[in-house]
């Protein structure tokens, strides 16, 4: 659309090829395919709301967002990959995948240099995020992650903060620069091989503090179980702790 803030719905697409869209304004963006989703580079000025019906969501462009973002594939262990290190997703991301059985269904988002905020979410596998902005990534509502967290930040002293996490596999954070780390998990918290630059924050609300590999945290690190009985065991032995641990 090229005036007025025109729209895009089209719910009813069978495109076997790339997708483009791209609207004026504020205009958003609803597009629903039979089978997957490859976008081409899009803009698209208000929301966008994409649908993969029995495949999987990917990009061979760069997406500029600049309302919300939802994304869904609704057959099961079908994988959202938006990898581009040029897209920009100015609004919160709401992310649903499905694997009946598992953990397949995996999601993993570059946002290039801006932001990405996380809006409430299920996804039945891995979540992988990354961005560069200083304001890194954060979470809007609860998170759900069947597999593994893997959340990065690669410039500008970018920070991560996700205090509604309900993870079920590993967590791995890496900040750049001086970025700290803050993360609150419904159940326990079971530290991958992690790299935090400034402080880490970490709290399990109903389980146990574990390391499945090493962790080096070079500003103050706390951690906090919230259960009665639970435990903190980091006793990989290339951790390194740089300064004071809060327990």
């Amino acid at each position: 659309t090229n005036a007025s803030n025109g729209v895009i719905n089209v719910g009813t697409m069978l495109v076997d090829g790339t997708v483009a869209l791209t609207t004026n304004g504020n205009g958003a963006a609803t597009i629903v395919n039979d089978a997957g989703l490859n976008f081409a580079a899009s803009t698209v000025g208000g929301a966008l709301t994409a649908t993969a019906t029995t495949g999987n969501i990917t990009d061979s462009g760069a997406l500029a967002i600049t309302g919300t973002t939802t994304l869904t594939t609704s057959a099961n262990d079908a994988t959202i990959t938006l990898d581009n290190t040029s897209n920009a997703f100015t609004g919160a991301l709401t992310i649903t995948t499905n694997d009946a059985s598992g953990t397949d269904a995996d999601v993993t988002i570059d946002g290039g240099t801006t932001a990405v905020i996380i809006a409430a979410s299920t996804i039945d596998g891995d979540l992988t995020l990354t961005t560069g902005h200083a304001s890194g990534i954060t979470d809007s509502g609860n998170v759900v992650v069947g597999g593994n967290f893997s959340a990065t930040t690669d410039d500008n002293n970018g920070v991560i903060n996700v205090g509604t996490m309900q993870v079920d596999g590993t967590v791995a954070l890496t900040t750049n620069g001086n970025g700290a780390a803050t993360i609150v998990n419904d159940a326990g918290l079971n530290f991958a091989a992690s790299t935090v630059t400034g402080a880490l924050t970490a709290t399990a609300t109903t389980g146990n503090i574990t390391d499945s590999g090493n962790l080096a945290i070079t500003g103050a690190a706390v951690f906090t179980t919230g259960a009665t009985g639970s435990n903190i065991e980091l006793d990989s032995s290339g951790n390194a702790f740089a300064a004071a641990v809060t327990l």
